[in-house]
């Protein structure tokens, strides 16, 4: 039952409508009816914009991630490069021609004197000066020995160390006293512990700092 029968229950005292106004009236009513069918947007075309924002959406989360992803990827800035080692005249190095550092003790002048302790545990063992400057001249002391020799960055060995292989000397404490000189010093005049005394006060403390070390094959 459509509209216009409807109308025409509704209004009983009145004649009905003639057939051709009844035709009309339909004629309208279902132009109105297409009309309104077209201007409502169809159920595809709002799946279509439905699939065009998930896309969308799909496409901004990617580009947020993709971004994210980089970030982390980022690396910091480059570790500094390790500090390059002291010389050996400045800090002994742990190891000398396949031996081991006993003790140590450094100097940060010229014509002055260390005293270096140390205990051997074999017959090889060196003492071993490091000096800056080129050509320095030491001078080692214990008990009735003395040894002089020159030294320079890559060190020089005092004989003292010989003594190693002399019965009694392995085994027991030991205490050396080192003196470096300047190389225009007057080695000549250096023939014990108290002439090398007496030079370091005739010099004064000089530039260059030096270094004594003692290695063993223990």
């Amino acid at each position: 039952m459509d509209e216009i029968t409807l109308l025409a229950q509704a209004i009983p005292d009145e004649p009905p409508p003639s057939a051709e106004t009844v035709a009309r009236a339909r004629a309208r009513l279902s132009a109105r009816h297409r009309t309104a069918r077209s201007a409502r947007p169809s159920p595809r075309r709002r799946w279509g914009w439905t699939v065009g924002a998930a896309a969308a959406t799909a496409a901004v989360v990617t580009a947020v991630a993709v971004s994210v992803s980089n970030l982390t990827g980022v690396t910091g800035p480059a570790p500094l490069a390790s500090p390059p080692p002291s010389p050996a005249f400045e800090e002994p190095p742990h190891a000398y021609k396949g031996l081991n550092l006993l003790s140590a003790t450094t100097a940060p002048r010229s014509a002055t004197k260390k005293r270096l302790r140390f205990h051997p545990t074999s017959e090889d063992v060196k003492l071993v000066i490091f000096c800056q400057e080129p050509g320095s001249i030491f001078f080692t002391h214990e008990g009735t020995s003395g040894a002089t020799g020159t030294c320079g960055p890559d060190g020089g060995l005092s004989m003292l160390a010989d003594k190693a292989y002399e019965p009694g000397w392995l085994g027991r404490d030991h205490q050396v006293t080192v003196w470096v000189f300047p190389p225009d010093a007057p080695v000549a005049r250096v023939s014990g512990p108290k002439a090398a005394d007496r030079l370091a006060a005739e010099f004064g403390e000089r530039a260059g700092a030096w270094s004594v070390a003692a290695y063993d094959a223990g």
